[in-house]
């Protein structure tokens, strides 16, 4: 099926779960879906190497593909924060941020609407930075704040894909959110 959109906007319905690799075998885990989804800036992160002979550039390539940007909702949840960020609980009711917390690598899932269709996308083998917030004092009116944390997505090691997009149609749209795809070309 043809690409009908001729623009991309919004942003929704973001999902994380656990990415686990064992034997070669990867895993992933039930999706969370995180509520209040605001934006995402996964751009790309790569360097070129460049080996000089005879006066000129003889070799060329592009290495160490990643994408790389900042995931903002309008909070965090607690269960986020417990099951992706290395959180912990404090005996007295609270949770608690820890310094060097264990986190463990992750996939996302989101929306993004079209001027025509949605597409749902998939982003494998990523790692999350700490939660960023503002705290500030009210004034006229009530403006929410948001928070947001860095992300890099390196992909699945065996495949490559670091991100596989579907729209309607397409075998794995209906059941993304519910039953994430393993990589596989």
């Amino acid at each position: 099926m043809p690409d009908n959109n001729k623009v991309l906007f919004g942003f929704s319905d973001l999902y994380v779960g656990t990415y686990g690799v064992n034997n070669g075998t990867v895993t992933l885990g039930a999706p969370y879906h995180q509520r209040g989804a605001v934006g995402f800036s996964p751009e790309p992160n790569e360097s070129e190497t460049t080996f000089y002979a005879d006066n000129m550039a003889y070799f060329s390539e592009q290495i160490g593909r990643t994408r790389a940007g900042d995931l903002e909702v309008a909070k965090f949840d607690d269960d986020f924060k417990t099951q992706f960020l290395g959180y912990v609980a404090t005996t007295d009711g609270g949770i608690a941020e820890v310094v060097n917390p264990t986190k463990p690598n992750v996939y996302i899932m989101f929306e993004v609407q079209g001027d025509k269709e949605a597409r749902r996308v998939i982003m494998y083998n990523g790692t999350l930075g700490s939660v960023n917030r503002e705290y500030s004092t009210t004034e006229e009116g009530r403006e929410p704040v948001t928070e947001s944390l860095a992300s890099t997505f390196m992909g699945d090691e065996a495949t490559g894909i670091i991100t596989a997009t579907y729209k309607p149609g397409d075998a794995g749209y209906d059941t993304l959110f519910t039953n994430p795809p393993v990589p596989a070309i």
